[in-house]
């Protein structure tokens, strides 16, 4: 069986990626621990946090997205995510190098609610 590479993508690529799609087309799932989503390093505005080792019970409405972008703290939980995804049949995911933080060092806005 032929693996697929997930397709990490720096900050702002993921920002353009994530940007450009039609509402509903994509959505960026945070899968860090609440405390965490809305912890310090805030979170990407409009993303849903649903923590990596709930992903499973979440298949399902997963896969009616066109696109699913992964994020978590430094890309280690996210791309494991994707990964996971990619397992399951669900090919379209993203993912952001470098996890939230990142994001926080290239300029990036968050939110915190």
């Amino acid at each position: 069986m032929i693996s697929r590479k997930v397709d990490e993508l720096n900050p702002w690529e993921f920002f353009e990626a994530t940007e450009q799609e039609d509402n509903g087309k994509v959505i960026v799932v945070d899968v860090r621990e609440m405390d965490e989503y809305i912890g310090d390093l805030g979170h990407i505005k409009g993303s849903v946090n649903i923590p990596l080792g709930e992903l499973p019970k979440h298949l399902g409405s997963l896969r009616s997205h066109e696109r699913i972008a992964f994020v978590c703290n430094t890309g280690d939980r996210s791309y494991f995510a994707c990964r996971y995804l990619m397992d399951s049949g669900i090919n379209q995911v993203l993912h952001l190098k470098g996890g939230i933080v990142q994001w926080h060092l290239s300029g990036l806005d968050v939110e915190y609610e």
